[in-house]
C-alpha cells in the first residue's frame, strides 16, 4: 500500500512541476481539482499529491482537463517526471 502526502494547489504547480499555466489553465484547474485525496464528492476531478509528485485523476473531462493544461508548451523549467494515473 503506497502512502501519498500533501495537496499541490494551482500556485504551486511552477514550483513544484516546472509548468507555467495560464489564466484559462486556472479557470480549468478551478472546476476540476479537488482538495480531497480520495477525490470523493466529484465525478470527474483530479488531485496533484506532493510526495510524491503524482496526478490522480477519475472521469474523461477531468483526463482531457489534465492533458489541456501540461502541455509541452507550457513546461519552462523541468522538474522532473511525474505521474499521471487513473482512478476508479
Amino acid at each position: 500500500m503506497s502512502i501519498y502526502l500533501g495537496n499541490i494547489t494551482f500556485n504551486q504547480v511552477f514550483d513544484k512541476l516546472g509548468y507555467k499555466l495560464t489564466n484559462q489553465d486556472k479557470i480549468i484547474w478551478s472546476k476540476y481539482h479537488n482538495s480531497k485525496a480520495d477525490l470523493s464528492g466529484m465525478d470527474d476531478c483530479f488531485h496533484v499529491f506532493d510526495i510524491p509528485i503524482e496526478i490522480h485523476f477519475k472521469g474523461k473531462n477531468a483526463r482531457e482537463a489534465i492533458m489541456k493544461m501540461f502541455t509541452s508548451d507550457k513546461l519552462v523549467e523541468s522538474k522532473g517526471t511525474f505521474k499521471v494515473c487513473s482512478v476508479k
